[in-house]
C-alpha cells in the first residue's frame, strides 16, 4: 500500500517556510548563553542604503540601519 507524498510540516501547520525559519532563529537566539547571546543579537542589525531619484537622476545616497527585534 503506498502513501501519498506528504508535504512540508510547516505548511500543515498553515504557515510558510521564512515564518517557519524566523521562529526557528528566534528560539535559537532565546537559549543561547553569554557570550554567544550577545554576537547572535548584534548580528541581527540590517543596513541598507538608499537613494532618491527626482527627474532620472541619483541624488545623494545614505546609509541606514534597522535592528530587528526578536520575539
Amino acid at each position: 500500500m503506498c502513501q501519498p507524498a506528504a508535504g512540508p510540516f510547516y505548511r500543515a501547520a498553515g504557515m510558510t517556510y521564512l515564518r517557519y525559519a524566523n521562529i526557528c532563529a528566534d528560539l535559537m537566539r532565546g537559549v543561547l548563553k553569554e557570550p554567544f547571546k550577545t554576537k547572535a543579537m548584534q548580528r541581527q542589525a540590517i543596513y541598507f542604503r538608499s537613494a532618491p531619484w527626482a527627474d532620472g537622476k541619483q541624488g545623494a545616497s545614505g546609509e541606514h540601519q534597522q535592528y530587528v527585534v526578536a520575539s
